[in-house]
């Protein structure tokens, strides 16, 4: 018990759910989902599976499953039992897992699409967002002006990004050709 608290507090927490009758937690740390009884802190078990760093975990509302999502771009869904029933991936890192409370339907985001699962078709349906257009935003200070890059989504000063664009056709920071504006 004590080698594995002290594990964990070696390891960065990204995220923490509660099963709904509460008497469980598992905890997104490191390259496992750690799952502990909250009654006496004890861990249960640590479940392995992912092959980078996971960043997010989620209990169904029945607490029949859980999910977890990865750096890997995989998603896990784990049974009751602690057994992992099914995984899929994205194309990028997940970002957030959360269950429908009445459907039971699992939505997994990652950095650039995202997916609905559904237990009852067991199905994946992806959506990936439209393509992004260029937008400028006005920071607090009213003689800086900032934009976004469409890839990276990084925020830059206008002038000096444009500058940057138009040396080298690509963003400064994630080094992918950008398109004409719309």
């Amino acid at each position: 018990h004590r080698s594995y608290m002290t594990w964990l507090l070696l390891l960065v927490v990204y995220d923490l759910a509660f099963k709904p009758d509460g008497s469980q937690l598992i905890i997104a740390a490191g390259l496992r989902v750690l799952v502990y009884d909250t009654a006496d802190g004890a861990i249960i078990q640590p479940l392995k599976g992912h092959k980078d760093i996971v960043y997010c975990v989620a209990y169904a509302k029945d607490g029949k499953r859980f999910a977890s999502g990865s750096a890997d771009k995989s998603i896990i869904i784990w049974t009751s039992k602690l057994e992992g029933i099914l995984k899929y991936t994205h194309n990028d890192s997940i970002q957030c897992v959360a269950y429908n409370p009445v459907t039971h339907q699992l939505a997994s985001c990652s950095t650039g699409d995202f997916g609905l699962w559904s237990p009852e078709r067991d199905v994946l349906i992806k959506r990936w967002p439209r393509p992004l257009k260029w937008e400028y935003f006005r920071s607090l200070l009213p003689d800086v002006s900032i934009t976004m890059c469409p890839t990276c989504f990084k925020m830059f000063h206008s002038e000096d990004y444009e500058l940057l664009v138009l040396q080298h056709n690509c963003c400064p920071y994630c080094r992918r050709p950008i398109d004409e504006p719309n």
